[in-house]
């Protein structure tokens, strides 16, 4: 059935290069809404530095269209940026204006949703 959310992505799925995963876990709302919580470390350093926060914001652009590619049309991803004020946006949209700085971690929301019914 395509109005549901039937299938997800398991921890592996949500590795980026150049980061280790420090937290993950996932709350299904309801069988249209799946939330993905990730916290994303260096996988090299204390933390990361301004441009591979940039770079691993891309990554989870990437990662999410990836997401996309494989879910049936009418379900949907958007990205919560947690560190950056909550700052949400879908894959297929412009990176909204944020100021990236250096971080320890980075706190990121997979939220799945079923946009509309087939």
């Amino acid at each position: 059935m395509k109005n549901t959310i039937t299938k997800s992505f398991g921890l592996g799925d949500y590795a980026i290069k150049g980061a280790q995963i420090d937290g993950f876990s996932m709350t299904l709302h309801d069988r249209e809404h799946l939330s993905t919580e990730v916290k994303y470390v260096p996988a090299c350093c204390d933390s990361f530095t301004k441009d591979q926060v940039e770079e691993l914001i891309q990554r989870i652009m990437e990662k999410a269209r990836y997401f996309m590619e494989k879910l049936h049309e009418n379900i949907k991803c958007k990205i919560i940026l947690m560190d950056f004020e909550e700052t949400g946006f879908t894959p297929d949209s412009d990176l909204p204006s944020i100021e990236v700085r250096s971080l320890e971690k980075l706190h990121v929301i997979y939220r799945f949703s079923v946009e509309y019914y087939i």
